[in-house]
């Protein structure tokens, strides 16, 4: 005899099983976990979080994360319609901005849900999921559930459900993750191809010309101060992917919750002044450089990306690491030590349904990123000669 399945929707990642969530969603991603969740959810008062919790009797057989927030579409826009939009907002807060509901955050990627197959059909927790958006997003004009991983036929047949019912397929980002699956840096450091090799050897021989020193924080709370100015450099002259800043306190709550798996890659010059560093998170065998900050004065020209990329990924090889997710964006630099960029995918739908049938068809051509140029990262044979792995005295 079957158990029927219960639904709740709960506001707090607190009341939901925690342990469950880190082992079949987050699946060992520190900054995808449950106590990740909660500090998003002190940082940003302003955003409504559900979670969709489906049980059968004392079993939770489906979970999901789905959020609310006002979009600021002067982000997307030039910089000079934002300035214009912050005068006008002082009369009509909600100017050039919309409800936006989505099914994960903006903050985290890849999968935002989990349901037993074994025990619970495809079409019943798509269902309830989507459901569930409703409940949550009641003041959204478009919801987007995210993200389908392009190379998952799991994903793409929840997708298609989604499609079935009047959403559209939206390009993401893709995500840039190198696969080490126990090799260390010098392992893979020999598989790139010889042109990377070559980038790669002379912009840490420069960076070690330049006197950079290199150095993990694991306490990084006397950092914060300076490191947040830099953060905000970066975050200010984005051109990709913009949304608005981490909040100071961020960082403050990430360090006093995560102490264990988050920590700083800071850099200074030969005389010790700190000009970048990236917020990092290790744990269950993925590793995650977060966030970086930069003083663009002092880096301009200067070998500091690489020089931090290549420290994170001898962090993970150092740690047994399987994975390390290098996140979105700056994809050259990515593919240059060795990632892989993974396709993704979301399904968007205006909420009114008047509106629905005139703009949905313009959604894929308004929402999609336009997609990187995908290039070849590892040797082609043996024949490719191998080379001296990277120094290690910037460090």
């Amino acid at each position: 005899m079957s158990t029927a399945t219960t639904t709740r929707i709960v506001p707090s990642i607190q009341q939901v099983p925690q342990a469950l969530w880190d082992e079949k969603l987050a699946q060992g991603h520190p900054f995808k976990s449950a106590a990740f969740l909660s500090c998003l959810e002190d940082s940003f008062p302003e955003r409504k979080f559900g979670y969709l919790v489906m049980s059968q009797g004392e079993d939770v057989v489906g979970l999901a994360v789905i959020t609310e927030e006002r979009l600021d579409l002067t982000l997307l826009m030039p910089d000079r319609v934002g300035a214009l939009a912050k005068g006008v907002r002082r009369v009509m807060p909600g100017f050039l901005s919309l409800g936006l509901g989505m099914v994960g955050t903006f903050e985290t990627a890849q999968r935002h849900w989990w349901y037993d197959a074994r025990k619970l059909s495809e079409h019943d927790f798509a269902q309830a999921l989507l459901e569930a958006c409703d409940t949550v997003c009641t003041d959204s004009a478009l919801l987007l559930v995210r993200d389908f991983m392009e190379g998952l036929p799991e994903d793409l047949r929840l997708q298609s459900w989604f499609l079935e019912r009047g959403f559209k397929p939206v390009a993401n980002h893709p995500m840039a993750m190198v696969t080490l699956d126990g090799m260390s840096s010098e392992q893979h450091f020999q598989r790139l191809k010889k042109k990377s090799r070559q980038n790669l050897r002379k912009k840490l021989k420069d960076a070690e010309a330049l006197g950079f020193q290199v150095e993990r924080v694991r306490d990084f709370r006397p950092l914060i101060d300076a490191c947040y100015p830099l953060y905000l450099q970066v975050h200010e002259g984005a051109s990709e992917f913009k949304r608005n800043p981490f909040p100071r306190a961020f960082f403050e709550t990430l360090a006093e919750r995560m102490p264990g798996t988050s920590s700083f890659l800071t850099l200074r010059t030969k005389e010790g002044e700190l000009i970048a560093f990236i917020l990092t998170g290790t744990g269950g065998g993925v590793h995650n450089p977060f966030l970086i900050g930069m003083d663009y004065a002092r880096t301009e020209g200067t070998p500091a990306y690489y020089l931090l990329l290549w420290k994170e990924l001898e962090h993970a090889a150092l740690h047994g690491c399987r994975v390390a997710d290098l996140g979105l964006t700056s994809y050259f630099v990515k593919q240059t030590v060795g990632a892989d960029l993974e396709g993704m995918t979301m399904a968007a739908r205006l909420q009114s349904p008047w509106l629905r049938p005139l703009i949905n068809p313009l959604l894929p051509l308004l929402l999609s990123e336009k997609q990187p140029q995908e290039r070849r990262r590892f040797r082609v044979s043996t024949s490719d000669e191998g080379d001296q792995p990277p120094s290690h005295k910037a460090a």
